[in-house]
């Protein structure tokens, strides 16, 4: 649709052209045939909705012909994605191009990552967090009006809503789901339908939309500009790139603005990320800290350090470890969440030696105990360092004295908990069926116990081992 001298002009087709699309159905097939289609012309010839229906159909209101009122029935089939993707113009995409436009246009990032590397505006945070999957909220939809209310837009609130929502659609967080009346309080329908929004991912879920990350985001720029030359061999480098859209790392900054110097502030910058309101830690604390880092599997502990210590962002970080920046936020954040456990934060609360101190203490409760129930040889031997039972080695024992755990008492405390050896370098599964079973032939352990349970059945140990990440 153009603008020639003051009067706006549909470029359509003929009703028998054979290019002609006739019904909505036809619009859908086409759109899955070409993969990505604008809703009006624009530079490159033939590249629209509007230029393969007839001119006269288009605000008819005729649901059968026309193409406006498509556009509604398109976004709301689920079968084709609809918004502002062109140029913040509106248009479609189908469902085996979207992963590729999604890598491309996020360049790899999901929302939360793009905003903790300070790539996305508040405006568009203050919509993302509708939405937010932490909270539970992915798959919600929303009228525009209640994007605005809820996100602090309107006469007292944030300006810009209308372009905060265009770019978040540009940059694939967002679509048109669908176009709905309002409801009165009698239930009853009235005005003119209007925008709901939603994500992506609650169309065709998160892991079909995000495939792509799997691929640089150049090559998915790659793999859409080719698609289009075989369709449109007319089209010109601009031309394409009109289509394809600037990623956020293409964004241009001010020319006078001077790049920002990284400020990390470590390991405050962890601590808070981990729920701990510490501004400063004392050299047993720190011990603690390096201790738990310690027992995360080493990419953990590499993903930790770059984002934490040198400060990178995950788009930086992504080429080190060879993930996408969005699942080097997820990889990020999962770890971290590890360190949250209540059991590895009391090494940094209260400090390493200090926290091995209190273990003596337990260890001299498990033995009154244990002299209480009449168990009186394994009182004897609980102040006994690991190798001193059958089955398990000096190695062992060494690998568990590094962690602090000196005796068998203190070995039988962890063994509290059914994933006891997660916590211990030089440990795994395998390893750990002989170290308990070590401890149940000494009278440590029951056979019923959920640990000797854990190493009897290692699809018990995986079932166990999900819940925990979870």
């Amino acid at each position: 649709m153009g603008n020639e001298n003051g009067t706006w002009i549909m470029h359509g087709v003929e009703w028998d052209d054979p290019e002609c699309l006739h019904t909505v159905d036809e619009a859908i097939e086409y759109i899955n045939e070409v993969g990505f289609l604008p809703l009006f012309k624009n530079d490159i010839p033939g590249f629209s909705l509007e230029e393969r229906t007839v001119s006269e159909y288009w605000w008819s209101e005729d649901l059968e012909r026309d193409p406006w009122e498509w556009r509604e029935i398109i976004a709301r089939s689920g079968k084709v994605a609809y918004g502002k993707f062109f140029d913040k113009k509106a248009g479609f995409i189908s469902k085996e191009w979207m992963p590729y436009f999604v890598n491309y246009r996020r360049d790899g990032y999901d929302f939360d990552a793009l905003w903790e590397d300070g790539k996305a505006s508040v405006r568009q945070r203050k919509v993302m967090d509708l939405y937010s999957e932490e909270a539970g909220l992915q798959d919600e939809e929303y009228f525009s009006y209640e994007i605005k209310a809820k996100a602090g837009f309107g006469k007292e609130g944030e300006k810009g809503f209308e372009g905060a929502i265009t770019g978040l659609m540009m940059q694939m967080y967002l679509c048109m789901r669908d176009f709905r009346q309002r409801t009165n309080k009698n239930g009853e329908n009235y005005g003119w339908p209007i925008a709901v929004y939603a994500t992506p991912e609650h169309l065709w879920g998160y892991d079909y939309v995000t495939s792509a990350y799997k691929e640089s985001p150049e090559e998915s720029a790659k793999r859409i500009a080719k698609h289009i030359i075989e369709v449109y061999p007319i089209a010109t480098a601009e031309q394409i790139k009109n289509v394809i859209g600037l990623k956020p790392g293409e964004r241009k900054e001010p020319a006078k603005r001077a790049p920002k110097e990284k400020e990390v502030n470590y390991p405050a910058n962890l601590l808070e990320d981990m729920g701990l309101k510490m501004k400063s830690l004392t050299k047993d604390q720190r011990m603690g800290l390096e201790y738990i880092l310690g027992l995360l599997k080493p990419e953990a502990q590499a993903i930790l350090q770059m984002r934490y210590e040198e400060g990178r962002t995950y788009k930086e970080m992504g080429p080190q470890v060879g993930w996408s920046a969005a699942s080097t936020s997820k990889r990020c954040k999962k770890a971290v969440e590890k360190l949250k456990d209540p059991k590895l934060t009391v090494w940094v609360i209260e400090g390493f030696d200090a926290h091995l101190g209190g273990y003596d203490d337990q260890v001299n409760e498990l033995r009154e105990r244990l002299l209480k129930d009449g168990k009186y040889k394994q009182a004897s031997i609980v102040y006994n360092t690991p190798d001193y039972l059958t089955g398990i080695s000096k190695q062992h024992s060494g690998a568990l004295l590094r962690q602090g755990y000196k005796n068998i008492g203190s070995l039988c405390l962890l063994m509290e908990d059914p994933l006891w050896f997660d916590q211990i370098p030089g440990i795994g599964y395998e390893t750990s069926k002989k170290l308990s079973r070590a401890m149940m032939r000494a009278g440590f352990l029951s056979v019923h116990s959920m640990t000797m349970k854990v190493v009897a059945d290692r699809n018990l140990y995986y079932k166990m081992e999900r819940e925990k990440n979870e």
